[in-house]
């Protein structure tokens, strides 16, 4: 087992001591932002798109307990007051095309969130517009279109944390590259005068550093 794995490592001294540095760096990485995602962004994202749910759930049931003209005025309300801008189209269907966001993941979790709290059909779309997601849900005489605000049903800030991560992580490792390559270039010299001198040559370039 221990000569399986000695098969595939770096034999230069250069690169076994940058593997030291790179592999405790690359593993820590790799465990931060696991535990970010899955115990931080994941669960305020889900929060909040379980927040946006119930609202959505509650316009929808106001609806359908009123009368179609009052709507207006509902919505009016809906929009002071929760800040969820919401029309009824009539005689409208529901958009038969889907498109995903880069991380599915979101589309996953308000999917959950809006199966969770609606009977009725619905569509959205976290794509089209950069600041918004447009939600739709079918009911009886058309559609009730939603226009929520990205930051309330998604923790935006992941993408900024990653990029900071990886941008330092890169900065930080590149430094120590630049620092292991000047600590390895004496001793790789140390070792190539001794070989000289081993043979009987002499060594006349060599200076201790």
């Amino acid at each position: 087992m221990r000569l399986g794995i000695k098969r595939y490592l770096p034999k230069g001294l250069f690169q076994r001591s940058l593997l030291i540095i790179v592999l405790p760096v690359a593993l820590m990485q790799v465990a931060v932002t696991w535990a970010f995602f899955e115990q931080h962004w994941q669960t305020t994202t889900a929060r909040l798109s379980e927040s946006v749910a119930g609202d959505i759930a509650m316009v929808v049931s106001l609806y359908e307990r009123g009368e179609p003209e009052d709507f207006d005025i509902t919505s009016q309300a809906v929009f002071d007051t929760i800040g969820l801008s919401v029309d009824f189209r009539e005689a409208d269907t529901l958009p038969t095309s889907r498109r995903s966001a880069f991380f599915r993941v979101l589309d996953r979790t308000l999917r959950r969130s809006l199966i969770a709290r609606l009977d009725q059909d619905f569509w959205f779309d976290t794509t089209r517009y950069p600041e918004y997601v447009d939600i739709r849900v079918e009911v009886d005489g058309g559609v009730l279109r939603f226009i929520a605000v990205r930051d309330r049903v998604f923790a935006t800030t992941g993408h900024i944390f990653v990029l900071w991560l990886f941008g330092a992580t890169a900065l930080l490792s590149a430094v120590a590259v630049i620092f292991i390559r000047n600590q390895v270039k004496p001793i790789r010299q140390l070792a190539e005068a001794a070989d000289a001198f081993g043979r009987g040559q002499d060594a006349d370039r060599f200076k201790p550093a």
